[in-house]
């Protein structure tokens, strides 16, 4: 006998209902987190952690949801398939074990046949009752048919269509070609089952099996003769109770246990969010003190290997980077305002000094040639000495922008030179000597007027605040170093006090105590200078090594100072060397009188 797979009809109701309900709450969750009731009320958590703890939850559920189904459809099959193959055997075996009560209720065992009954009667007696009442419930309908699928019997049934809503007639025609090759045979003991088979109904509400069997009946009493047989099917419909009593059981059953691990994940998932989340509740009130203006704050996360370590180690490093901004940016203004003040009091003396010949003019002495022309005089060394603060100013404002320079090949051999030779002109008796490593030319790449005026500045503090007596000298000497170029100037001069060592090359510091107590106390309006001389002794502007430290750094290298008090001071340019390249033009000076 063909059996067919059963169907699941209360599955395909879970499966038609529960993805609504899942689609619906999936659509309330992307559309808003939830309708908000007059109370403010959010199925929906705001917070990262209720979100994650109920995506879990629901994760969880939605899994126990298809497992459920699952377990549903295949246990439903199972209990259908099991149930039907026992009603099949019990149904084919009541059928053959009642042919013999139904051709004695239908041929009669009385010799006249008073006690024959027809055969829709013997049929309801002998067959439909005893097997509707062995299966209390489970029997939908018992049917004699024809071969047309007519229903004969119960008479009850023979205007009402339930036996043929089950009825599948292709089944039926494909039984009866079975039976009629074996109708006309001679069965022992009377027996007269033909054939048999069975299948499924698929209903929505609910699956029915349906069994046919071939059987041979008697039409009329024995006492009728001739006495006929005809070929009818029995059609047993079936509703599974037990089968359904069951399935609602389990799916109970599953039910509660899916709501019992969607709570209990709920639970479960509640502390191992927290301790999950807590790395980023690190981050977030650090975060918060950061914007507060705590800039010291830090999460030092210990797993930097996940996503979330990779985020703490990543903000560390932002705020590290954002407090070294603000310490440059907050340096770079304390030197600004401080460079801004020294600026404004060193151009303040020159003003003071002009405004102050202007009254000595004002009061007389312009009746005097011989002291106006001296006053006019100062008067011009004093705008001088401003213009020559402001291009200084000027210059170190161009070095700090980080304009870029106009580099070429240069020979610093021949630069250095050129250098020597003014030196040489002002340094009166003193010897202004240069020494080089006798290895060629050294060749950099640079703005030649830059590092000239480097050069010159360092010669120029050498003769200015060197011995002055005719013993004094001035030594520059050339070379090369691990891929440097090295110049580096020395006096034999009093030296550098170990306190002052240290801020030379700050914008306006001048080493000797006196001229910086008599900047930082205020000077008195100045008297008139009686010679040329006396007006060179003046002081500088204090940007001097200022200049040629930034334009040292400019090209790549460095300017440093060593000292020795009493003994005298050495300043070292250091400058990357440059490779020549083929066809290259190199800038070489041409030295005075050449």
């Amino acid at each position: 006998m063909a059996i067919e797979p059963p169907g699941t009809p209360q599955r395909s109701e879970s499966a038609s209902s529960n993805p609504a309900e899942v689609s619906h709450g999936a659509s309330a969750m992307r559309s808003g987190r939830g309708t908000s009731s007059s109370g403010g009320f959010s199925v929906w958590p705001r917070s990262l952690r209720g979100r994650l703890i109920l995506t879990n939850a629901l994760l969880l559920g939605l899994t126990m949801l298809a497992l459920t189904l699952t377990l549903n459809f295949v246990i439903a099959r199972t209990l259908y398939s099991t149930e039907f193959g026992f009603f099949q055997n019990e149904a084919v075996a009541a059928v053959n074990a009642a042919q013999l009560r139904l051709d004695s209720l239908t041929l009669g065992r009385t010799p006249n046949c008073l006690d024959a009954l027809p055969y829709q009667a013997a049929f309801q007696q002998a067959i439909a009752d005893p097997i509707t009442a062995s299966h209390p419930g489970s029997i939908q309908g018992i049917y004699l048919l024809d071969g047309t699928g007519e229903v004969l019997a119960p008479l009850s049934a023979q205007s009402d269509a339930s036996s043929s809503r089950y009825l599948s007639h292709v089944r039926l025609t494909r039984l009866a070609a079975r039976a009629s090759a074996v109708f006309n045979s001679e069965r022992p003991n009377g027996q007269q089952l033909l054939a048999s088979d069975g299948y499924f109904v698929n209903n929505r509400a609910q699956p029915y099996g349906v069994e046919l069997i071939a059987v041979r009946y008697y039409t009329s009493p024995g006492c009728a003769k001739p006495t006929y047989a005809a070929l009818g099917y029995v059609e047993i419909v079936t509703t599974f109770t037990r089968t359904r009593q069951a399935l609602g059981a389990l799916r109970l059953t599953l039910y509660g246990l899916m709501g019992f691990v969607f709570a209990l994940g709920l639970l479960i998932a509640a502390p191992l969010m927290t301790v999950a989340l807590r790395p980023l509740s690190r981050v977030t009130q650090a975060a918060r003190k950061v914007a507060a203006g705590d800039l010291t704050q830090r999460v030092h996360l210990r797993h930097t290997e996940d996503e979330v370590g990779q985020l703490g180690a990543t903000f560390d490093d932002m705020v590290a980077r954002i407090e070294t901004a603000f310490g440059v940016r907050r340096r770079s203004e304390e030197r600004m305002r401080q460079f801004i003040a020294d600026a404004s009091h060193e151009l303040r003396t020159p003003l003071t000094s002009i405004r102050g010949y202007t009254d000595v003019l004002l009061r007389g002495a312009k009746d005097d040639p011989e002291t106006t022309e001296r006053v006019l005089l100062a008067t011009r060394r004093e705008a001088e000495r401003m213009s020559r603060l402001v291009n200084d100013l000027l210059t170190l404002a161009r070095l700090d922008t980080g304009r870029p320079l106009e580099t070429q090949p240069i020979d610093l051999l021949a630069l250095a030179g050129d250098c020597v030779d003014q030196a040489r002109i002002l340094a009166g008796q003193r010897e202004v000597m240069m020494r080089s490593d006798g290895h060629g030319r050294l060749m950099v790449r640079g703005d030649a007027d830059r590092l000239k005026q480097v050069i010159l500045v360092l010669l120029d503090n050498a003769l200015k605040y060197g011995r002055q007596t005719p013993d004094g000298w001035a030594r520059v000497s050339v070379g090369r170093e691990r891929g440097q170029a090295i110049i580096s100037v020395e006096d034999n001069g009093p030296g550098i006090a170990p306190d002052d060592l240290a801020h030379i090359f700050e914008r306006f510091y001048r080493a000797e105590r006196a001229a910086r107590n008599r900047r930082l106390s205020g000077a008195p309006a100045p008297a008139i200078p009686q010679t040329a001389d006396a007006a060179s002794a003046a002081e500088g502007s204090g940007l001097g090594l200022a200049i040629a430290q930034a334009i040292a750094e400019a090209h790549g290298g460095s300017l440093t100072a060593q000292s020795t008090p009493g003994v005298g001071s050495i300043f070292t340019l250091t400058l990357p060397l440059a490779p020549v390249e083929p066809g290259a033009t190199t800038t070489r000076l041409r030295r005075p009188g050449a």
